[in-house]
C-alpha cells in the first residue's frame, strides 16, 4: 500500500493545476525542477590517465560549483516566496484577537478571487506539513502528532491535565485533522492538486488502524463526529481513489459506525421525547455526523440514524423559537449548527425542512450578527461560553444565508476576515459564488435566546451594548443575567471572561467567582440560577434604545418580594453613551450591593474627579456612578486573570432599596475631562465636558 501511494504521489507532480497551486506560493513538490549536480569522476586507474582526469575533474568541478550556486540562488528565491508560516497561536484572551494586525478590517469587502487565494495558500501550507501540532489553548498545552496518524493516541501518551479526570485531548486533535483534510479535499477535487489527493487518501486510509473512534476515556463524542465528517467528505466521491487506500478508508468508516456508534446509539438515543437536555452539542454532533457517514457508505444503520437526527433537529427548532429560548451561546450554537447544516445539506427533503426551520435559522443569523463587535464581524461578545478560536458559526451562517438568500447575511459575511474563517466556510462561500450585497443588517434593539443587544450599526465607530439573559439549562453557560458588555472602536471595553476554566484553581475562581460578572452581588451572594426575565425592549420617543430585565429570580435566598432590575439605554445624542440603572427593592435593611467591572486587556486605566477613564491611546470610555464615585483603590488584578483588571464598587442600601446609575461615555477625542452627571428628582442629567448647555436627561418615564 505504501509503495502504491508513493508511486501515485510521484505521478501527481505532473498535474498542471497542482503545479500552479504550488508555484503560486513558491512551493516545490517532491520532484525538484533543478538537476542534481554532476558527480565527480572516479580517480584514474593509471598514471597515463592522470592528465585526462585532471582536465575532466576541473571541468566537472566548475560545472558542479555553478550548478550548486544556481540551485542555492533558486532555493533562496523560493524561501522568499514560500507560503507564509502561520503566526504562532494567539493567547486565549479576547484582546489578542481584537489587536492582532492580521485580522484588522479591510477597506473593501472581499472578492471571489480572495477566497480562491486563501484556499490555495492553505492547501499549499498543508502539503508542506509533516506533523500536526495541536494547540490546547484553554489549558495551555501544545502536543505533536505524526502524519499520517495510524493509531488512536492513548492516555499513556498524554499528560494528566486535569486532576481526577481524563482531558478530552482528541477533540482538538480531530478539529485540526478535519481542517487539514477539508483543505486537501478541495485542493484535490476542485483545483486538481493530485498531491493533495494522495495525502488525503493516505491519511484517511490510516484510520483503519485505529482501535476505536472514541475519546481517550472510551466515550463516543466529538472526536467520533469529526472523524465521521472527514470520512464522509472523502468517501462521497470514490472516483480517482487508489484502490487499496479506498478499501482501507471504507473499513475505517464501517468500523466507526458498527463498532463505536451503533452500540452507543442504541443506549444513548433510546429516549423518545427530545428536550433541552438531549440537545447538548456533544451527542448531537456525534449523531448527525454519523448519520451523514452512514448515508455516504450505504450503511444499513442510515435509516435509524437519520430518523433520530430529524427528530432532534425538529425539537431544536421548536425549543429555539419557543418559551424555552434554547441556546448554548453564540459560539456553541455555531459549533452545533456547523454539523447540522452539513448533514441537512445532503437530505432529499432539505427544502421542506428548511421551510419549517426558517424562524429558528433566522434567530441564529440575527444572534451571530447582532452580538458581533462593531468593525470586527468575526468576534462575538464574550458572554457565557464564547471562544474567539471557534468560528464554526461563520460556516453555518454561510450555508444558511445561501439557502435563504438573505442579503444582509451576504453583506455581513463579505466583511468577515477570511483568515478567521474555517476551511469549510471558505469552500462553501467559494462554491456559492456569494454576491456582494449593499443591504446591511438593520441596527436596533433585539432579543436573543441568551442576550439583549442594542447597537447603532456594524462599523468600527458604532456602539454595541449587550445585556446577558441567562435562562437556559446548559451547564457550561454562566448564570450571568444582566451582564453588560460594551463594544466600540474594535474593542470590548467592558468585558467578561467569556469562558470557564475546568482546571481547579485561581483561574476557575476568576471565571466563575463573585467578581466574574458585573451584575450586582447582593449581600455577598452572586447569581447561581438562570431565570432572567425581559420586562421591556424598545426604541423610545427620544430614539434611544432601551431595555429592562428582572434579575431577582437569579439569586438564591433573597427575601420574599425582593426585586433586582437592570435597565439599559443606548443614547446617540450629541455623542454615544450607554447608561445602566440597577434598581433594588425589599432586599432587607443595610444590605450591601457590590458591582465588579472588567475592562478589556491592554486598555489603560486612569481615575479623574470620581470617574474612571479607559483608553486605547486614541479613544477613551469614561465610566461614572451616581450616587458615589469610582476610586483607584477599587481596581485589582485577580490572580487568575489572563489580563483584564477588575474595578469593584460596593454600596450599602440602608432601607434595602434604591437605585444606582452607571454611565459609560464614548470619548472619540480621548480627552482628560470627564462629563458631568447628577440626579435630580430621580432623573439623571448628563453634560459632555466643555458643554455649557444642552446635554440630555433620563427621567423615570424614559
Amino acid at each position: 500500500m505504501v509503495s502504491a501511494v508513493v508511486q501515485y504521489r510521484s505521478k501527481a507532480q505532473g498535474g498542471q493545476a497542482a503545479t500552479e497551486a504550488r508555484e503560486a506560493f513558491g512551493v516545490r513538490g517532491a520532484c525538484s525542477r533543478f538537476r542534481t549536480a554532476p558527480r565527480h569522476p572516479i580517480a584514474p586507474a593509471s598514471w597515463t590517465h592522470s592528465k585526462r582526469f585532471a582536465w575532466q575533474f576541473a571541468a566537472s568541478g566548475w560545472l558542479a560549483i555553478a550548478c550548486i550556486t544556481l540551485a542555492a540562488a533558486a532555493q533562496a528565491a523560493q524561501v522568499g516566496s514560500s507560503p507564509k508560516t502561520p503566526p504562532a497561536p494567539l493567547a486565549y484572551e479576547m484582546s489578542a484577537y481584537e489587536l492582532a494586525p492580521q485580522f484588522q478590517p479591510k477597506a473593501q469587502p472581499w472578492r471571489a478571487r480572495s477566497l480562491k487565494s486563501a484556499i490555495l495558500e492553505r492547501v499549499a501550507r498543508e502539503e508542506q506539513r509533516r506533523e500536526l501540532d495541536v494547540d490546547y489553548y484553554r489549558i495551555g498545552y501544545t502536543m505533536g502528532y505524526p502524519l499520517p496518524l495510524a493509531r488512536r493516541p492513548s492516555l499513556k501518551e498524554l499528560p494528566a491535565a486535569l486532576p481526577g479526570r481524563a482531558y478530552p485531548w482528541l477533540i482538538w486533535l480531530s478539529w485540526d485533522l478535519e481542517e487539514r483534510w477539508r483543505l486537501l479535499q478541495v485542493g484535490w477535487r476542485q483545483f486538481g492538486d493530485l498531491e493533495a489527493g494522495a495525502l488525503l487518501q493516505q491519511e484517511l486510509a490510516a484510520l483503519s488502524g485505529w482501535d476505536h473512534f472514541s475519546e481517550v476515556d472510551g466515550n463516543v463524542g466529538l472526536v467520533t463526529g469529526h472523524l465521521a465528517a472527514s470520512l464522509s467528505l472523502g468517501l462521497a466521491d470514490s472516483s480517482k481513489w487508489e484502490k487499496q487506500s479506498l478499501r482501507q478508508a471504507r473499513v475505517a468508516a464501517k468500523a466507526l459506525i458498527e463498532r463505536d456508534v451503533w452500540p452507543w446509539f442504541e443506549t444513548h438515543w433510546r429516549v423518545e421525547n427530545i428536550g433541552p437536555n438531549q440537545l447538548a452539542n456533544i451527542p448531537v454532533i456525534a449523531l448527525v455526523r454519523s448519520a451523514q457517514l452512514a448515508r455516504v457508505i450505504g450503511s444499513p444503520r442510515q435509516a435509524a440514524l437519520d430518523a433520530k437526527a430529524r427528530l432532534v433537529f425538529q425539537a431544536w427548532c421548536r425549543l429555539r423559537t419557543g418559551e424555552a429560548h434554547h441556546t448554548e451561546g453564540a459560539a456553541y450554537d455555531g459549533y452545533l449548527m456547523d454539523s447540522i447544516t452539513e448533514w441537512l445539506a445532503g437530505l432529499p427533503d432539505r427544502a421542506e425542512l428548511l421551510r419549517d426551520a426558517h424562524d429558528a435559522f433566522r434567530s441564529l443569523a440575527d444572534q451571530w450578527m447582532d452580538l458581533s463587535l462593531p468593525g470586527r464581524p468575526d468576534l462575538e461578545a464574550p458572554l457565557g461560553d464564547v471562544e474567539p478560536e471557534m468560528t464554526f458559526w461563520a460556516t453555518a451562517l454561510v450555508r444558511i444565508g445561501g439557502w435563504y438568500e438573505w442579503r444582509d447575511v451576504d453583506w455581513f459575511l463579505h466583511r468577515f476576515p477570511l483568515q478567521r474563517m474555517r476551511a469549510d466556510g471558505l469552500v462553501c462561500a467559494y462554491g456559492q459564488k456569494m454576491p456582494t450585497s449593499t443591504d446591511a443588517p438593520v441596527a436596533g434593539p433585539q432579543e436573543h435566546p441568551n442576550a439583549l443587544s442594542l447597537r447603532t450599526g456594524w462599523d468600527k465607530g458604532d456602539v454595541l451594548a449587550v445585556m446577558g439573559l441567562s435562562r437556559g439549562p446548559m451547564s457550561h453557560l454562566h448564570p450571568d443575567g444582566g451582564q453588560l458588555i460594551l463594544g466600540w472602536q474594535g474593542r470590548f471595553w467592558i468585558t467578561d471572561p467569556g469562558y470557564q476554566q475546568y482546571r481547579p484553581g485561581d483561574e476557575r475562581d476568576y471565571t466563575l467567582g463573585v467578581q466574574a460578572h458585573n451584575a450586582p452581588v447582593i449581600g455577598g451572594t452572586a447569581q447561581t440560577l438562570r431565570a432572567s426575565r425581559v420586562l421591556l425592549l424598545e426604541t423610545n420617543a427620544h430614539g434611544w434604545q432601551h431595555a429592562r430585565v428582572e434579575l431577582s429570580g437569579c439569586y438564591r435566598g433573597l427575601p420574599k418580594g425582593a426585586s433586582v432590575q437592570r435597565e439599559l439605554w443606548l443614547i446617540n445624542e450629541g455623542g454615544l453613551a450607554v447608561v445602566a440603572r440597577d434598581t433594588f427593592d425589599s432586599l432587607g435593611k443595610d444590605v450591601e450591593a457590590s458591582t465588579s467591572w472588567q475592562g478589556g486587556h491592554h486598555l489603560a486605566w486612569a481615575f479623574r474627579e470620581g470617574w474612571t477613564r479607559l483608553s486605547d491611546g486614541q479613544h477613551a470610555v469614561w465610566m461614572g456612578t451616581v450616587p458615589g464615585t469610582l476610586e483607584a483603590s477599587g481596581l485589582t488584578r485577580h490572580v487568575g486573570t489572563r489580563g483584564p483588571l477588575t474595578l469593584t464598587q460596593t454600596a450599602t442600601l440602608p432601607e434595602g432599596k434604591g437605585a444606582r446609575w452607571w454611565v459609560f461615555w464614548c470619548d472619540p477625542q480621548a480627552g482628560w475631562t470627564p462629563p458631568a452627571v447628577e440626579v435630580r428628582q430621580g432623573a439623571l442629567e448628563f453634560k459632555a465636558p466643555g458643554a455649557s448647555q444642552g446635554g440630555w436627561s433620563i427621567s423615570m418615564a424614559d
